[in-house]
């Protein structure tokens, strides 16, 4: 039951973490080219990306599709 707790943290580390790096675009002038909610999921679908990364390099795995 650990992972699925570990699971739900990390989602909740990426919701505050994609509204924050959301609220800085947005200050940057980047709503101007994208409206707030497609900021928040851009900056959540990079962030999602970022960590399968970080988990990969941890872990030692490889990421498939990814360069090799």
């Amino acid at each position: 039951m650990r992972r699925a707790e570990e699971i739900l943290e990390i989602a909740d580390i990426l919701d505050d973490a994609a509204d924050r790096l959301a609220a800085a675009l947005e200050r940057s002038g980047a709503d101007r080219l994208h409206p707030p909610d497609v900021l928040r999921k851009m900056a959540r679908y990079e962030l999602e990306l970022a960590a399968v990364d970080v988990a990969a390099l941890t872990f030692g795995t490889e990421v498939r599709g990814g360069l090799r």
